[in-house]
């Protein structure tokens, strides 16, 4: 390794001490900083009740601040033209022997910034991030000017529609890819009736990837014969959900496989909803369920590939959070009432949850095909 390499790899490790959690907490909460390691300490500050945020946003400022650090920039050079210039490097961070290497332990020797360049959408999502904290800074008093709202948004959609979410067709499917799993070892039954219970998990209740992740069984509740569950959501805002009937068959069914009885009760706060593999009442990590969510529907969008094409291209962009809308739009599509769908995905603006009512829409769509543009014999 060359002195150069060296040089980035000393600072790559820094600025990521710098930005370790337990600085963080370290900082007063007032803007009193003289740096702009302080000053993203502060902004870090207002997610740290959040543990998947906070991660996300450290990430991503972190590194951000590495790659100002080797440009020799501070927070206030920078322009529209820096922003692109970051852009590009994010889809290919170069030198790669210095910003790629496998995945590590954020402590570990060998960590590295990066497995490899972002998506698309990744780096639109570091941007917006970044743009958020460039806000915050500025009302703060810390920093002057906010170059990435220059961002022109390329082919911005209507927010008030919501496409990421499943049809009932598209659900099926998954139900009856995820039931033809192999289950010909006492291993390959339990990771069946795990995949199952996740999905039917996110689905029945609407709940977001970490709410599920962090839940303990003993958050499942009985209250005036009725059973509910217990989250704590964005901002640590506690919800309680109504569970229906197929939730709780669910879950009585992956307690059965599990070896545990078939309901659960106030005393099993140690025992998580889901387990992280086969014989172990661990919980899983946020990254595995999102690794089964996706190697899942890819499976499946492989096998439907000629069948139904359209339905396939669909699936294989699923992520967990497709759950959350699919959920939602299906309560719509059942007919319950918008304020309690609402309040079931624990929103806290009535408009947010208006957005997954597609009936006019699919009407309209369903009434031009049926009368228009159809060859007569």
């Amino acid at each position: 390794m060359n002195t150069m390499t060296e040089n980035n790899a000393l600072m790559i490790h820094q600025v990521a001490e710098s930005l370790d959690i337990q600085r963080v907490q370290q900082q007063a909460q007032s803007i009193d900083a003289n740096n702009d390691i302080d000053a993203i300490r502060v902004w870090l500050r207002e997610f740290i009740g959040s543990e998947n945020t906070f991660t996300s946003y450290r990430q991503t400022a972190e590194r951000f601040m590495m790659w100002l650090y080797q440009q020799k920039l501070k927070l206030h050079d920078v322009t529209r033209e820096v922003i692109q210039d970051y852009e590009d490097f994010l889809k290919l961070p170069t030198p790669t022997d210095v910003w790629c290497g496998s995945a590590k332990p954020r402590g570990h020797a060998e960590w590295k910034p990066f497995v490899k360049g972002l998506a698309v959408s990744s780096v639109r999502l570091n941007l917006q991030i970044l743009g958020s904290m460039f806000q915050y800074l500025i009302e703060a008093g810390y920093l002057a000017r906010n170059p990435f709202r220059l961002i022109r948004q390329k082919g911005k959609r209507n927010t008030a529609s919501v496409e990421r979410f499943l049809t009932h067709r598209e659900w099926q499917y998954i139900l009856d890819y995820i039931e033809n799993l192999p289950k010909d070892t006492p291993k390959a039954i339990f990771n069946y009736e795990r995949t199952l219970w996740i999905f039917n998990l996110l689905y029945l209740t609407g709940c977001r990837r970490s709410e599920v992740t962090n839940a303990k069984m003993a958050d499942f509740i009985n209250k005036r014969s009725q059973w509910w569950f217990k989250v704590i959501g964005k901002g640590n805002k506690y919800g309680e959900i109504p569970v229906p009937n197929a939730l709780l068959a669910a879950l009585i069914r992956f307690r059965r496989a599990a070896g545990l009885s078939d309901y659960p009760n106030p005393t099993e706060t140690n025992i998580p909803i889901i387990f992280n593999k086969y014989g172990v009442l661990k919980p899983i990590s946020d990254s595995m369920i999102y690794k089964i969510v996706k190697n899942t529907c890819s499976g499946l969008a492989e096998e439907l590939k000629f069948s139904d094409p359209a339905s396939s291209f669909v699936i294989e962009r699923v992520s967990t959070h497709w759950m959350r809308h699919t959920s939602a739009t299906h309560q719509v599509d059942a007919g319950i009432d918008i304020r309690v769908v609402k309040e079931n995905l624990r929103h806290s603006m009535l408009e947010t949850t208006m957005k997954y009512q597609h009936t006019e829409s699919d009407s309209r769509h369903e009434e031009t095909l049926n009368k228009f543009g159809n060859k007569k014999d």
